[in-house]
């Protein structure tokens, strides 16, 4: 048995408190139920001492000593209650308040303000500074989402000090000295981070305030809803601020084993898109060639006829990322044990032969274990534009010094954080696995390896060699490359080395959540091979379900371009823009004779559908999501839907009921009971993940047994005489803002994302007269996109790298599905 931790012993106004050694007088006051008053301490950093406010009195000590920096000790008495403390706490706020405008009526932190609440606990009550106080021109700008009051600020240092220790981005930062003294960007640039939000949240006073919460709403106003944010992913707890049925504000809920008590700012500011105005509030049927409102009836009878003169195996679902996992498991009952078909999936952004169809897709890992790695590998993997608050638990590694090993194609925003960063050409990144795999073998053939110098590998298998506690991460760049399952194989035997499992790193909203419910083709609910639970299955939903071999979705796609299909059932997604290649996309709408879309919005899918279904958003529905670590939570819904909207399993259940079938559900609750008999795991608050794959699937055919060599590119990254029209290799990769049908919808993520762009190396930028900022045209032999020019030396030269998810410059129009590696040329306008 281990002993227990030593402790001391001190007197907080008389009563006597026990705490271990180590602990600050604050907290220690704080667990004896001692409020001490506090403006520039915050509980996720370590103590300043700043702002003066938490000074107490020790008794054998001459000057009074703040309680967040003061270590307890043995017999030590202290007072917080003295003629001497409350003199200084008085003095400190009358301080404070010199210079800090009397605007409380009109401040957005009115009501919720600790400087207010402080003032009326322990201020003097009245100043004896009768001069004119401190202006300044208002508000400042910082960026696109965040507002400066500058004569509210009391310099507690909590929002640079975020930047600088929990976030890693040094957003703002803190000029001049004195009276001057002023919190701003660096360079007075607009604010560049992904987790400003955060900064808002911690300010204790009205100074950094969001521009779309501005003069909204006060917090007595709104009705708090505590939830979940489904856009990445990560599955972080959020509380909706709402008043008048609308989302006024997103804060972060504490959730300490998911988010802690952070947020990125897709979360913060992305669910305006939910009382958009362009939302569908009734059903549209196709008739004399264009979308026209009908009935619910009317509708679902369109769908249900058409499914019926089809039969199952013409008909195939594609669902999305949107759909509650309630949702997703009622579609997976409704169509394979009425409509009979064994053809569903909801990986709509999949390539045809990517390994990531073979695999078991999330966190190996609980996220609040990310933490305690000491050895890090991310391979194809960029965190903060994928999975941001996963950032913020490996920035925690860092601080203790974890070591961070990156092999991407592009440079990443948190490039000066990590330990080395094997960056390399696009799609040849098994070969630079390969040569690293060997180094750690101690193998030192001196060979450099996609554009990474030899020593430049040694050195990152040198830091990984001695690894504990190793983390590998395998993200969607790295298996959608043309090596990908190459470069899957490499990934895998370094993880045997270890004797660990990968992390699968792709997918945004609840798709977890989506296969967790059986929106696979060839799984059950809960991930289990569909023969394992077949009976329990048929005696839950009354009729046997379809059988295994179902189709994935890009072999749906393919299946509809070839006439196979009859009936293509799309809910919550946009094949259009989510598919890899828009090419395959426009060759099965061409040929399938009758598409439904279930959705919120018209997106580009659905303009061109026979039916669509308004479908509500997460945030106006009951049930439960699944986050990239199979962990199940509870959402609850905010605000009611628009006009005739429904919910997903509320619109399948009906359409059940129009094909003849009996699918009756009272509410979320009742769904969750049957999947738990299904899926013994399911709790909720807890991880419930995927049952693992059969291993003759992992790995795309069998490569994961397999102990793989160096792998030759198939493609030269560089300009080729061979290649002259199209001298660039194009890298699509993810961020963070974009503006796609949801986020293009929800303003203020539409005003980050800004302008569709393209990143180009300066030396190619030199080639094509191209400078930074400049308006351009990426044409490939597929299509042609106008973007804007962004230079950086963030990728090598000869490639060129275009984002997902802006729905206006669609990058998917580029790629040429006959050929592994697309190629571009950039010309300007």
């Amino acid at each position: 048995m281990s002993e227990p931790a030593p402790t001391v012993t001190l007197t907080i106004d008389g009563r006597p408190v026990t705490v271990p050694r180590g602990t600050t007088v604050w907290h220690a006051a704080r667990r004896a139920g001692i409020e001490i008053p506090i403006f520039c301490y915050h509980d996720r950093m370590p103590p300043l001492g700043a702002c003066r406010m938490c000074l107490v009195q020790v008794e054998k000590v001459p000057k009074l000593a703040t309680s967040c920096t003061l270590e307890a000790a043995e017999g030590m008495v202290v007072h917080t209650t003295t003629p001497e403390v409350k003199a200084a706490q008085e003095a400190i706020l009358e301080y404070l308040l010199i210079n800090h405008p009397l605007d409380c009526p009109i401040c957005d932190k009115g009501g919720e303000c600790p400087l207010q609440d402080q003032t009326f606990r322990w201020g003097p009550g009245r100043s004896r500074f009768i001069e004119t106080k401190r202006d300044f021109a208002k508000p400042v700008s910082l960026g696109p989402v965040l507002v400066l009051d500058r004569e509210r600020c009391i310099l507690c240092w909590r929002c640079v000090r975020f930047g600088e220790l929990v976030a890693g981005d040094d957003a703002l930062k803190g000029f001049d000295r004195g009276f001057r003294s002023e919190i701003n960007t660096p360079f007075t640039q607009p604010v560049r981070s992904k987790f400003i939000g955060n900064t808002i949240a911690i300010c204790p006073v009205g100074a950094l305030t969001a521009k779309s919460y501005r003069f909204a709403a006060r917090p007595w106003d709104n009705h708090p809803v505590d939830s979940v944010c489904t856009l990445c992913g990560v599955g972080c707890a959020v509380t909706f601020d709402v008043r008048g049925n609308v989302i006024r504000r997103t804060r972060a809920g504490e959730r300490p084993e998911v988010n802690d008590i952070w947020l990125c700012d897709l979360g913060f500011f992305g669910h305006g898109y939910v009382q958009h105005p362009e939302r569908l509030t009734e059903p549209l049927v196709r008739r004399d060639g264009a979308l026209q409102p009908a009935s619910w009836e009317e509708a679902l009878e369109a769908v249900a006829r058409r499914i019926r003169a089809a039969g199952g195996a013409q008909v195939a679902l594609l669902g999305g990322s949107r759909m509650s996992n309630e949702d997703a498991y009622v579609a997976a009952r409704v169509f394979r044990s009425v409509v009979g078909t064994p053809h569903l999936d909801c990986r709509l952004d999949a390539r045809r032969g990517s390994p990531s169809l073979g695999l078991t897709w999330g966190l190996t890992t609980p996220i609040s274990g990310i933490a305690d790695a000491d050895v890090v590998l991310l391979v194809g993997c960029d965190l903060t534009e994928e999975y941001p608050v996963l950032w913020l638990r490996l920035k925690q590694a860092l601080d203790r010094g974890t070591a961070v090993v990156a092999v991407t194609s592009k440079a990443l925003e948190v490039e000066r954080h990590l330990a080395h960063h094997l960056l390399h050409r696009h799609g040849e990144g098994s070969a630079v696995l390969a040569a690293l795999r060997h180094a750690l073998d101690g193998d030192r053939d001196g060979a450099s390896a996609g554009g990474v110098e030899p020593d430049r590998i040694t050195a990152a298998a040198t830091a990984l060699r001695g690894a504990r506690r190793p983390l590998v991460m395998i993200g969607r760049a790295a298996l959608e490359a043309v090596d990908g399952p190459e470069a899957l194989a490499e990934v895998r035997a370094i993880c045997r080395r270890w004797g660990v499992r990968p992390s699968v790193l792709r997918g945004r909203g609840n798709v977890f959540g989506a296969m967790l419910g059986g929106l696979l083709p060839d799984t059950a609910p809960g991930g289990r091979p569909l023969e394992e639970v077949r009976g329990e299955l048929q005696r839950l939903w009354g009729a046997p379900p379809a059988a295994e071999g179902g189709l994935t979705a890009p072999e749906i796609i393919e299946a509809a371009a070839a006439g196979r299909l009859d009936v293509l059932y799309v809910i919550g997604g946009d094949p259009a823009t989510d598919v890899p290649d828009r090419s395959r996309w426009t060759a099965a709408r061409a040929r399938v004779p009758f598409v439904v879309v279930q959705d919120a919005f018209l997106t580009e899918t659905a303009q061109d559908a026979d039916v669509v279904l308004p479908a509500l958003v997460l945030p106006e529905k009951d049930g439960t999501v699944s986050s990239l670590e199979g962990r199940i939570q509870r959402i609850r819904a905010a605000v009611r839907g628009p006009g005739a909207a429904r919910g997903d399993w509320q619109i399948l259940a009906a359409l059940a009921r129009v094909l003849g079938a009996t699918v009756a559900y009272s509410d979320w609750e009742e769904i969750f009971d049957e999947m738990r008999a299904v899926i013994p795991e399911l709790r909720l608050g807890e991880r419930a993940p995927l049952a693992p794959r059969r291993p003759a699937e992992e790995g795309n055919g069998g490569t994961a047994g397999a102990r793989p060599g160096p792998t030759a590119p198939v493609s030269a990254s560089g300009p080729s005489p061979l290649d002259p029209p199209f001298p660039l290799t194009l890298i699509v990769g993810e961020v963070l803002f974009d503006r796609g049908a949801m986020s293009a919808r929800a303003p203020a993520v539409a005003d980050l994302a800004g302008e569709p762009w393209a990143i180009l190396h300066p030396e190619d930028a030199r080639r094509a007269a191209v400078e930074d900022g400049d308006p351009v045209v990426v044409s490939s032999p597929r299509g042609a996109l106008a973007l804007r020019a962004r230079l950086s030396t963030a990728i090598l030269p000869g490639q060129a790298y275009v984002p997902r998810g802006f729905d206006a410059a669609p990058v998917n129009v580029l790629v040429d599905p006959g050929d592994p590696v697309t190629r571009v040329r950039v010309a300007g306008l």
